[in-house]
């Protein structure tokens, strides 16, 4: 009786672990990446973007940013910056919307690989327009608050040249689109880029019209990137 007795508490103990073991395994694995944003903003919507198009399951937190509900003490210990968007991930913590478009496609979060194809002549076309629409911000700013238009015209006549349709770098979506988007969609509600940059205003609309991705971030309401 004795040892059918240890027998018995030896095997309860045995299936308790094993069922503790896998509960907290079943727990890690629903944990979802906690995006911090305010919609409004477009670096943060090029991040919202990326995370659309991966299709992972994440939680959107929005915060204010200005005024008497500005910027909660949780947000300013997640990221004393004070900026967005923050893409908190559990053991890691992206505060920076490059950094963020930069990690998605290296596996941060489920479905994030397929926005940077393997091909290393994409990869090229990709940092490509990375690079110009980060180039195109400031004469932008300049532009729009006034300033000298014809640099800004001539820099996006350069980008309309690049673009090879559907999305800016062919067939498949990439960061590349995630990108730019947000910062064109506004040049292009302020001008009109049709006249002169036709090819720029085809993609947006086609990303607007066909891919909810992108038409979910887009606002009524929004802010410039200064």
């Amino acid at each position: 009786m004795r040892n059918f007795a240890l027998s018995t508490i030896l095997s309860f103990i045995v299936i308790s672990s094993i069922f503790f073991h896998t509960s907290v395994m079943s727990m890690a694995s629903v944990t979802k990446p906690r995006f911090v944003t305010n919609r409004m903003c477009p670096f943060a919507q090029k991040a919202w973007i990326a995370l659309e198009l991966s299709r992972v399951n994440y939680e959107f937190k929005e915060i204010s940013l200005y005024g008497p509900n500005g910027k909660p003490n949780w947000f300013w210990d997640l990221n004393p910056q004070g900026t967005v968007p923050v893409l908190d991930c559990g053991d890691e913590i992206c505060a920076d919307s490059d950094l963020i478009l930069d990690r998605i496609p290296q596996g941060l979060v489920d479905g994030g690989e397929k926005l940077l194809p393997s091909a290393s002549s994409v990869k090229k076309k990709v940092a490509s327009w990375r690079r110009n629409i980060n180039e195109m911000l400031p004469i932008g700013k300049r532009a729009v608050l006034g300033g000298d238009k014809l640099q800004l015209f001539k820099k996006l006549e350069k980008m309309d040249a690049m673009v090879e349709a559907p999305y800016l770098c062919g067939n498949e979506v990439t960061v590349a689109d995630c990108h730019a988007f947000p910062f064109l969609w506004r040049l292009n509600t302020e001008f009109d880029l049709g006249a002169t940059c036709p090819n720029l205003q085809k993609w947006l609309h086609y990303c607007e019209a066909n891919n909810p991705a992108f038409s979910k971030t887009v606002q009524s309401s929004w802010w410039w990137w200064w």
